[in-house]
């Protein structure tokens, strides 16, 4: 019950004012938080903190018995800016909630595998007009040295 609270108040403050004008980001981001990629929406909360919650899946098929798992990774994060200008570094850190779901010959299975948390640091260009948003970024955990890139656009 605290995992669903703590995830409906961050989402909460996270959509909230989802429409001022340039304060929120939309971007893809490749490998990083979630692994393989995750789709993702940030909000500026300040000029120094941003808030982030996104959705990543990583499909998994064994050799041995050919069944297909499929891993959901949901990244709530938030972002320390550093730096001014357009040119920042980013500290970041929150908690990926996991699931799996399955399909195997006994039926279909949806197991909550909880939450990690994760932390990494990078470098970002972020306009606070708005427009183009890039981040470079490397995870501390929960893998690290992993290595993440996003594209994506501020409004």
């Amino acid at each position: 019950m605290l995992k669903k609270l703590i995830l409906i108040g961050i989402a909460t403050l996270t959509l909230s004012n989802v429409f001022a004008q340039d304060k929120n980001t939309i971007y893809l981001e490749g490998a990083g938080a979630a692994i393989a990629y995750s789709l993702n929406f940030e909000r500026n909360i300040s000029d120094k903190l941003t808030a982030r919650v996104g959705f990543g899946s990583v499909p998994f098929t064994s050799d041995d018995t050919g069944e297909a798992v499929t891993f959901t990774i949901i990244p709530i994060m938030a972002n320390y800016l550093i730096g001014g200008g357009n040119h920042k570094i980013a500290i970041s850190g929150g908690i990926l909630q996991i699931s799996a779901s399955a399909d195997a010959e006994e039926g279909e299975y949806d197991v909550d595998l909880g939450m990690i948390p994760t932390y990494g640091v990078g470098y970002r260009y972020h306009r606070a007009t708005g427009g183009f948003f890039f981040n470079a970024s490397v995870g501390l955990a929960p893998i690290p040295g992993w290595p993440g890139i996003a594209f994506g656009w501020t409004f």
